[in-house]
């Protein structure tokens, strides 16, 4: 082997009678013992060494200029403007879910602060319009956003009048109790035809988990399957969040999503953030409790897919992807430093700007307003700071093998162990990643392999 040659930092994971060489990047290699030992005995010959470099393992001048490649690409979100602008036009909502990490009031409170004003509205407008980007999502959330509708019309409005023009793509996450023909109608006629709601699971389980007066899974299946039908909307996905309740239920979830033509399933776990937080003895659960649940989730639409079924887990799909494709996943909670303050932000009615959704349950993670310039709230100590935390230099994080796969959430961090530095053995989503990594290795080495890399490509990639 060449003088000049020498490995990256690299960890080995054993898989059956296969050696994994994972480096910080999330790029993979498989070795046979006896290529294991000949890079541990520092003796490694042409075949070896080609194989090595394409890894990323090696640092030959070849093996260099790949990783510094692979750098470009999986960072390529630090240098990019914010894509995601989220705005909460209300924190008013017509459920009370026990997992809410909005803290949302009730739909008919009249606490002052809680809907965004129609000058508000147009001043997060303007404000949005100082990015760089010529293109960018704008999404409406909450609360429930359509408990303010009226500043929804404001902001779609007052964006048509403004100049330089630019690519909007308007999206509604809703839970669709609200929903009427004048809005389905003003939604088509403006484009805002991305919607996603709600489902977790089927009729008992989801009222039991989105409580309100009536029953919420009658309202968010009819208008799932109207919105398609009498209006003509193409993009209407749903999440499903998983408490305790729901544990038993996994393949009856997927059914219930099957049932209603829905081929993606997201099981979103809990996070002890807003309501969750005094409510977890009653709906929580552990992280192996929930990795359970995930697997036989993910087990199941397999073999649902062996019998021509296509249906996937998206979570799966987006860790696949982090897995088997180089090229960074455009979501906020899979990127490295996370997308908060990045990739997305979030807007209060207020007209304060939190670095994520899930941010905004915390004042901590507050880092300005929109009567501040575009640069000086993405520029400022407050998000440089969380972008910092997520990025886990520093952490025990660099001296895990699944390091070039995962992410910190400082969010949740600060929620679960009242830090920004986390005690990773004790914190859920360190634990889940724990077990769920392994798991994915061994689909992807079993027969289910092809299956697995079809999901992959339909995680979204920027």
């Amino acid at each position: 082997m060449s003088k000049n040659l020498c490995f990256n930092n690299f960890f080995i994971h054993k898989l059956a009678n296969k050696n994994l060489l994972i480096n910080d990047l999330g790029r993979w290699v498989v070795l046979s013992k006896k290529e294991l030992e000949a890079v541990q005995k520092n003796s490694v010959g042409s075949a070896l060494l080609k194989k090595l470099e394409s890894g990323g393992m090696a640092l030959s001048k070849k093996g260099q200029s790949q990783l510094v490649k692979d750098y470009r690409v999986r960072y390529g979100h630090l240098f990019h403007p914010v894509s995601l602008h989220i705005v909460n036009p209300t924190n008013r909502c017509s459920q009370s879910c026990l997992y809410c990490y909005s803290n949302s009031q009730g739909i008919s409170s009249k606490k002052k602060g809680l809907d965004m004003s129609p000058e508000t509205a147009r001043k997060t407008i303007d404000f949005i319009w100082q990015t760089p980007s010529n293109g960018f999502v704008v999404e409406f959330q909450g609360g429930e956003p359509l408990a303010n509708f009226p500043a929804i019309q404001e902001m779609v409005g007052y964006a048509k009048s403004k100049r330089p023009k630019k690519k909007v793509h308007w999206r509604l996450v809703s839970n669709l109790t609200l929903m009427d023909n004048d809005i389905a109608s003003f939604l088509k006629k403006n484009n805002i035809t991305d919607v996603c709601t709600s489902l977790d699971g089927p009729k008992e389980l989801h009222d039991a988990n989105r409580p309100m007066h009536g029953s919420s899974y009658e309202k968010a299946v009819y208008w799932i399957n109207a919105l398609r039908s009498d209006f003509g909307f193409k993009q209407i996905g749903a999440l499903c969040t998983v408490t305790r309740k729901s544990l038993p239920f996994a393949k009856q979830i997927v059914d219930e999503y099957l049932k209603l033509g829905l081929p993606d399933v997201t099981a979103v776990s809990l996070r002890k953030i807003g309501r969750a937080k005094p409510n977890w003895q009653k709906i929580g659960y552990s992280p192996a409790q929930f990795f359970g649940f995930w697997r036989e989730m993910v087990d199941y639409c397999i073999a649902l897919n062996r019998k021509g079924i296509p249906v996937s887990e998206q979570t799966c799909s987006i860790l696949l992807r982090k897995i088997l494709s180089p090229e960074r996943i455009s979501h906020t909670c899979y990127s490295k430093p996370c997308g908060a303050a990045l990739m997305q932000c979030s807007f209060q009615p207020d007209g304060s700007i939190y670095s994520c959704d899930e941010g905004k349950a915390e004042s901590l993670f507050k880092i300005g307003s929109i009567a501040q310039s575009y640069k000086s709230v993405f520029a400022s100590p407050a998000a440089l700071n969380l972008v910092s935390l997520s990025s886990g230099l520093g952490l025990y994080c660099n001296n895990c093998k699944w390091t070039g796969f995962c992410r910190l959430c400082p969010v949740t961090t600060y929620a679960e162990q009242h830090s920004l530095i986390p005690v990773l053995p004790e914190l859920f989503e360190c634990r889940l990643k724990m077990l769920q990594f392994p798991y994915l290795f061994e689909k992807l080495f079993s027969n289910d392999a092809k299956i697995l890399e079809k999901w992959s490509k339909k995680a979204a990639v920027a």
